[in-house]
């Protein structure tokens, strides 16, 4: 009979011959409905592989994931959660939870010792996806980022190495010579909004993340910290204000553009965990920029112009911002001319204003091609001082009001096609008919990728071997069937 002392050996000799010991059962992930049965051997690579990270909220990773496999990749996919299990498929996809420093030990050996060629996932701020772009970055991996469209309805985002001020093309012009066929191309299908669609599968995401997902998949969670109950509640909040301000919100905007078309300023607030509201924002938040802005404003901007401030519809039930809106409007004696919506569309309050102030919000692209004055806080795709107003310190935003430019409408124009041409791509991420196109968008892209790699001088690579996926360093990863 063993003794005490024998176990640990026992136990590393059995995780190496791929037996389970009692240990080695209680730390596989077990999640309910959701539990997948491990295979011992990743399979030897005969097809450019792919893998797939976390995806929109919703179906369309599963979908592309089948429409790679069926066209010529090997694409597998990492779940981090319930609610990615929730719409994932049942073949060709592992399990990971753990903590950041694990995720890094893990996927850098998984990706190099499975021979992966492509990266695919939405969200390039995410803590996971950023460890897997740098990973991959150091090894030659191209990496396929997805995002909302800068430019909707109609388009969605995707680049390889990064979205907005990570983009490759962030911070630059279109070249000079921009073909007439290059700008006439980005005529698409305008989808109906897709927003009802969205809250409906992030409903269904969130909920089962929250339920069903374990304590060590915590760690790696993106956006949403509050609890389950208190998520609720603050959405009920959001639909009983969408109806509520509905009166108000029409009554406002119409007074806008009766009695002061051209003689407003907006600005959009971004959702309070937009991942843009990070790194890329450098020191600002909404709470810094409602302050600057209303205390700028009071002191600099002309009489009789008004600023108003646009919360975002999904920030609508989670939001205090007007109440400080109202304080400080106050504060500096503006309140009469200082207002908040909380509805309205974005174009049309953008092509009568005066001038747009964000820190980094894709709703500058609209006054971009609306020719409207902007001023851009943060890092953002289009922070160009030839397309708007950088503001590096608080204190700059003061010349603003009366010293806001726009460029001129062929280099704006020449700008928002090419954005058109290198970073976007016809689609949605939550209808079925956008979803069919951003899938074989996709297809198209990583095959183009493909391509060129085949073109250019073939370097050789490790040959992918087969290997135990539970061998791998700390943190919890299991196998589905392939």
């Amino acid at each position: 009979m063993a003794s005490k002392d024998d176990a640990p050996e026992r136990r590393d000799r059995d995780r190496k011959e791929g037996r389970n010991s009692p240990d080695s059962r209680s730390s596989r992930l077990v999640h309910l409905n959701f539990r997948r049965r491990p295979s011992r051997k990743f399979p030897s690579k005969s097809e450019l592989r792919v893998l797939l990270l976390q995806g929109p909220v919703g179906p369309f990773f599963k979908k592309a994931q089948a429409h790679l496999n069926a066209n010529g990749f090997d694409a597998w996919r990492v779940c981090f959660n319930a609610g990615d299990r929730l719409f994932s498929r049942s073949e060709k996809t592992l399990n990971f939870s753990g903590s950041r420093d694990a995720w890094q030990a893990w996927f850098s050996e998984f990706v190099i010792e499975n021979a992966f060629d492509y990266v695919v996932l939405f969200g390039c701020e995410r803590v996971a996806h950023r460890v897997a772009i740098d990973c991959c970055h150091e090894n030659g991996i191209p990496v396929l980022c997805l995002e909302e469209g800068y430019l909707r309805p109609g388009y969605v985002t995707m680049e390889f190495g990064g979205n907005n001020w990570r983009s490759p093309i962030a911070g630059q012009l279109a070249p000079e010579k921009i073909s007439a066929s290059s700008r006439d191309s980005g005529k698409v299908t305008a989808y109906p909004s897709s927003f009802g669609a969205m809250a409906t599968f992030a409903f269904l995401y969130f909920s089962v993340r929250g339920l069903f997902s374990t304590v060590s998949e915590r760690k790696l969670f993106h956006k949403q910290k509050r609890t389950l109950v208190s998520e609720g509640f603050y959405w009920l909040k959001n639909y009983y204000r969408k109806f509520r301000n509905l009166g108000h919100n029409y009554r406002l905007v119409e007074r806008l553009l009766e009695d002061h078309d051209n003689r407003y300023f907006l600005i959009p607030l971004q959702v309070h965990d937009d991942s843009q509201l990070g790194q890329a924002a450098g020191s600002w938040n909404n709470q810094k920029l409602i302050l600057k802005s209303i205390v700028s404003f009071a002191r600099n901007a002309p009489p009789g112009y008004q600023l108003v401030f646009k919360i975002h519809p999904m920030e609508r039930g989670h939001s205090r911002d007007g109440h400080f809106i109202r304080q400080v409007s106050a504060l500096n004696n503006v309140a009469e001319r200082v207002h908040i919506l909380d509805g309205g569309s974005m174009g049309l309050l953008t092509r009568h204003a005066a001038g747009m102030v964000t820190i980094n919000s894709t709703s500058g692209l609209s006054a971009i091609f609306h020719g409207v004055p902007l001023a851009v806080m943060g890092h953002a795709i289009y922070r160009n001082p030839e397309l708007a107003f950088c503001v590096r310190k608080g204190i700059e935003l003061d010349e603003f009001w009366t010293g806001g430019k726009t460029a001129s409408y062929e280099v704006r124009r020449n700008y928002l096609s090419w954005l058109t041409r290198e970073s976007l791509q016809a689609g949605d991420f939550y209808v079925r008919d956008g979803m069919e196109l951003a899938t074989a968008a996709v297809l198209e892209l990583l095959k183009g990728k493909a391509e060129k790699k085949s073109q250019s001088v073939p370097v050789p690579a490790a040959p992918a071997r087969d290997r135990v996926v539970t061998e791998f360093p700390p943190g919890r990863a299991t196998r589905t069937r392939t």
